[in-house]
């Protein structure tokens, strides 16, 4: 017997597809190993141990191929397979594992031919599954790469650049403003209400004090609800690096509280979405850098 741990769901569904097509007699094996409960490696090693040993005792198809799949489940391809070999199978098992291993319901018996559409959907789940998963696992390798990389590079942030801040922002002549926040729409939104000024976009707080203290903005939108850092905590961090910044919140949730504390942190002022033209502007016009120039 064969036993297959490379690629398994997608070399099943060739095999399976391969019978349909060249050899209907064959049939499959599906146990369900992935349905019980608490499973553990080493269970499903010791029942594959004992599984080949019971197939290679009750048929002589020495092509018969075992598959074992990422969820723990188990196939067996092979020619002779009948209900009769099977069930001999299963007494094996019946005397070599524990119970826990031979829950109700754990097999099912198809023929290659008859059955090929629900086997096909069987491994094209399962290969879903995997592609999800591989996936997700990516966006999480991804994600956590960016926080220390975030983490990394507020350390680094030129601290040269820190101390000439407010005099860059004292030579230049146009007015910059400053925006924080992470949904495209509402960046699109002030983007277009302030297109008559000098604007940089951040979506996220780690990049909104690396990109404060590379443009020295004269204003600066923030927004409270960001993906990696909280506003409040941006806005401590900043004015420890620019205790003269000027600053105004905004967010969706425009409660006393977060107003409050905005106000308490040293915001300038608190705009609540949707945003309006006139009142952006307004605050810009308060900013003592704009108001100089």
């Amino acid at each position: 017997m064969i036993v297959i741990r490379e690629k398994v769901e997608r070399v099943l569904l060739s095999k399976l597809q391969y019978c349909w097509e060249s050899a209907p007699a064959h049939r499959c094996l599906h146990i369900k190993l992935s349905l019980m409960n608490e499973v553990s490696a080493e269970n499903v090693e010791e029942f594959i141990d004992v599984l080949v040993h019971g197939f290679r005792s009750a048929m002589d198809d020495q092509s018969a191929e075992l598959y074992v799949c990422c969820d723990h489940d188990v196939f067996v391809v092979a020619r002779d397979l009948t209900h009769k070999r099977v069930d001999k199978v299963f007494a094996h098992l019946a005397s070599k594992l524990t119970p826990a291993l031979l829950s109700p319901g754990l097999a099912s018996l198809y023929e290659t031919g008859v059955d090929w559409a629900r086997l096909r959907t069987i491994c094209e789940k399962k290969i879903e599954a995997i592609d999800v998963a591989a996936a997700l696992a990516r966006t999480q390798k991804k994600e956590a790469l960016e926080k220390v990389s975030k983490r990394e590079a507020l350390r680094a942030i030129n601290k040269d650049l820190m101390k000439t801040l407010g005099k860059r922002r004292l030579r230049r002549e146009n007015a910059h403003v400053m925006v924080v926040e992470d949904d495209p729409f509402s960046q699109k939104m002030v983007g277009n209400a302030l297109k008559n000024y000098s604007v940089s976009m951040s979506g996220d707080g780690a990049g909104a004090l690396m990109s404060y203290v590379r443009n020295a903005p004269d204003v600066l939108f923030l927004d409270i609800g960001l993906p990696d850092i909280n506003g409040h905590e941006v806005l401590e961090k900043l004015f420890k690096i620019d205790p003269d910044a000027y600053v105004v919140m905004f967010s969706g949730n425009g409660d006393r509280e977060n107003i409050l504390k905005a106000v308490e942190l040293g915001a300038k002022g608190f705009v609540g979405k949707p945003f309006t033209k006139d009142k952006l502007i307004a605050y810009i016009e308060k900013s003592p850098f704009i108001q100089q120039k």
